[in-house]
Formats: structure tokens, sequence, C-alpha cells
């Protein structure tokens, strides 16, 4: 019995679709954004973490607050709750000793350079911009520091911008930061992690056969 040649059409098609779509889903970018903005009054925040048309944000001021947008529009906001540091923190219940510790942490260490040097491959900086109002009190030192950012700031890529005014009479440190960069391929960056912190017992895992039971008796 001969399957028609609709269904094979059809079949053929949806699977094309799917390979077109997961080819596009696999090349979007993740994109996060940072800011920071100072004045005499105030400090505050703002994290944002996207991927395609959806991005999530938390902004903080006095209050920290979260948002879930599609295409830049605020779908709907979510306050969160910070702890505060009055309160007592709990015990975890672990009573190794500080160079346990220490060597644990050591012998992680090439596991964590391995996964910023992953990270680092993925990582694109689209754009950093820095408007700021800098003083020491001193302007001598004041000097200095504005010449240092100066003699820096030709060496930095052309994607950023950044634009310093000295302040040579009063302390200050006011502006605005932006930092936003792209991870390219996070699928790819995300197989690459978890393989990477994947117990080495799960990596030398063997799936004998019935010829191999045999074998061994």
């Amino acid at each position: 019995m001969f399957t028609p040649a609709g269904d094979l059409v059809i079949t053929a098609g949806i699977i094309l679709f799917s390979l077109l779509v997961s080819g596009f889903l696999y090349t979007i970018p993740l994109k996060i954004s940072l800011a920071v903005s100072r004045d005499s009054s105030r400090l505050s925040g703002e994290a944002d973490l996207g991927y395609g048309p959806v991005s999530v944000a938390l902004f903080r001021e006095i209050v920290t607050n979260g948002e879930i947008r599609i295409y830049g529009r605020r779908l709907f906001s979510i306050p969160v709750q910070t702890i505060g540091g009055e309160e007592k923190r709990e015990t975890t219940g672990d009573y190794r000793s500080h160079d346990e510790k220490i060597m644990q942490g050591i012998n992680h260490l090439p596991l964590f350079v391995t996964g910023v040097r992953q990270i680092v491959r993925h990582l694109r900086i689209d754009t950093f911009s820095c408007h700021a109002r800098i003083g020491c009190g001193d302007p001598c030192t004041t000097g200095i520091i504005y010449g240092y950012i100066q003699a820096i700031i030709p060496l930095l890529p052309a994607n950023t911008e950044i634009y310093i005014i000295p302040d040579f009479d009063m302390p200050a440190l006011e502006g605005e930061v932006r930092l936003v960069t792209l991870i390219i391929y996070p699928f790819s960056l995300l197989v690459s992690l978890c393989r990477m912190i994947t117990p080495k017992a799960l990596k030398n895992l063997v799936f004998t056969g019935g010829k191999k039971d045999a074998e061994t008796g």
C-alpha cells in the first residue's frame, strides 16, 4: 500500500517548517541590559533580560519592582520583596572547617575558569555609555583622574560613549552608566555549561547490552 503524495508533502512541509523555526530560535541572542543612575539624592538601577520579544526587567529605587514586557511594552508588574538586614540568617548546618571549604573551592576553580571562558566566547558588548560628573574635592586629584579617563577612552571600541564632566571644586559622583550585552547562541552555551557541570559518573556511564553481559559472564 502506497502513501498518498499529499501526505508526504504535508509531512515534509511540517518537518521543514520545524527546522526553520528551530534554526531561527537558535540564532536569537540573549540580551542583557544593565543601567545605574545616581544623583545627589538617590541611587537607582535597572536590569533587563530579554530573549526575542519577551523580556524580564527589575527596577530598584526606593523599592524593587519587576516587569514582564513584550516588544518593550509592559505586560504586568510584580513587586519584589527584599529581606531586611536585621533578620538573622538561618544556619545551614555546614560544620566543615575553613580549610576544607578552601580546598573545595580550589578544586572547583578549573571548572569555574572553564565556565567563564565559555561565557566570554559567546558574549558580545553591544553598547556601553557613561555620562557622569566626577569630583574628588581636590583639583589636582580630580585632574589626574580625568586625564587617565581621557587617555583610556580612545582605546575603547567604537560602540562606547563616554562623556565625563570634571568638578574641580566639590566632591561629586553623579551620572548614568548603561551596558547592553548580547549572548550569541545561548542554547549552545547552555548545552556547553550543562556538559561541563555533569558529574563524571554520568559521563562515564556505559549502557551494556546483552552481548556485553554475555562476554563478561
